[in-house]
């Protein structure tokens, strides 16, 4: 975390309760807007796991011919 990132999160812990829970509010409505604009992560995990299962079969393969 950069050290500007750092310096606004001691800020809003010094924040009272509900002024924190307005800060965090006011964040989860910019999170998805900027997390949406990016088509790359969007993207990433869409194959994830598609190795394990082949390598998966390909061991339960090797097993069976085994005996």
């Amino acid at each position: 975390m950069s050290a500007i990132a750092q310096s606004i999160v001691n800020q809003i812990k010094a924040l009272p309760a509900d002024e924190q829970r307005e800060v965090f509010r006011e964040l989860a409505q910019i999170a998805p807007a900027a997390k949406d604009s990016d088509p790359i992560r969007s993207a990433r995990g869409m194959f994830a796991g598609s190795r394990l299962t082949e390598a998966l079969l390909a061991s339960r393969a090797e097993e069976r011919r085994r005996g």
